[in-house]
């Protein structure tokens, strides 16, 4: 009896490690919104900008474009925000203004 409810529990966290496996994310979603408190902070100073322009959404769906990795990391610092990386798709409202 044992020994069934051992290998049945091993065959169970074998598929969803098989499914967990193939599940696409990007590196920013991974720990963007698993883990609330992250330091954006330490991102910030030892990040190198790269200038190329990304976009970024909020937890409440608020989107915004940064200059940025770099800049996204400092803003969330500064301002206290959890701002994540999205595509550039998210953020079309915003690319099509002109100031």
């Amino acid at each position: 009896m044992i020994v069934r409810k051992v290998v049945t529990s091993l065959i169970i966290i074998g598929l969803a490690a098989e499914v967990w496996s193939h599940v696409d994310m990007e590196t920013e979603d991974f720990y963007f919104p698993l883990e609330p408190i992250i330091n954006y902070c330490l991102f910030a100073d030892q990040c190198l900008h790269d200038y190329i322009t990304i976009c970024g959404q909020d937890n409440l769906g608020i989107t915004r474009m940064f200059v940025d990795l770099c800049d996204l990391n400092e803003y969330n610092c500064d301002e206290k925000k959890q701002y994540r990386h999205v595509t550039m798709n998210t953020c079309k409202y915003e690319l099509g203004a002109a100031p």
